[in-house]
């Protein structure tokens, strides 16, 4: 597997908009026969700032989660933030099940993009128009570089930068939560021998890494 992408450029901030939960969890003794939390599950939202290529400033939404409303996601980013959706220029989206990329709809003004296997994936999404997103690879933005995580999904691609010294991942669905990450595993995998082995590889190769349904994993 690839190790931690080269990053030219650099972001200047980071924040987590939503925290996101898992509608059950093994790893509280719950079962997906009785989810007590309901449905759909909600994703761990991110947000990157930097400034692009010319200098003009970026503000890029990953995996806009579902909310109650979108006025309820716009409350997220501007409590966490300062930000409005109007600031938003673009969104990335780790891979296709529907709790990761519905939410792109909120932002109908930024850019929508995807690693290539995702934004094919995204083609015939019946949750948003899939033929505005747009395949990005490497350091797409300065600063930012996609990275693949295959498991979950065969495509999910996460996000690699630096900030503060530490190399940091969003992983999205590769790791769903700590537990998760603590016992190597996923849910929903397509291949759980690699699901796996990627999970071991982010031990390996960042600092904090930003789960999909979790708050931050700080590495040992």
């Amino acid at each position: 597997m690839p190790d931690f992408p080269p990053v030219a450029g650099h972001i200047s901030d980071y924040d987590l908009i939503v925290i996101g939960h898992l509608r059950w969890n093994r790893y509280f003794g719950e079962s997906e026969a009785n989810p007590p939390r309901g449905q759909p599950s909600t994703c761990t939202s991110t947000v990157l700032r930097g400034a692009d290529a010319e200098g003009r400033p970026y503000v890029l939404v990953v995996d806009p989660t579902l909310r109650e409303s979108a006025s309820d996601y716009y409350f997220d980013l501007n409590r966490r933030t300062g930000l409005h959706a109007r600031d938003v220029t673009h969104c990335y989206v780790t891979h296709e099940h529907m709790d990761h990329q519905a939410g792109l709809a909120y932002f109908p003004d930024a850019v929508w993009c995807a690693a290539p296997p995702v934004a094919e994936a995204l083609r015939d999404s019946p949750y948003i128009d899939g033929s505005r997103v747009r395949a990005v690879e490497g350091e797409f933005l300065p600063g930012v570089a996609t990275l693949p995580l295959p498991g979950h999904t065969l495509g999910l691609h996460g996000l690699a930068f630096t900030h503060a010294g530490k190399r940091i991942v969003i992983a999205g669905d590769a790791v769903m939560t700590k537990y998760h990450y603590a016992h190597e595993t996923t849910e929903f995998e397509k291949d759980r021998a690699q699901a796996a082995e990627t999970i071991r590889h982010l031990k390996r190769i960042a600092d904090l890494v930003i789960p999909g349904h979790d708050n931050v994993i700080v590495n040992g």
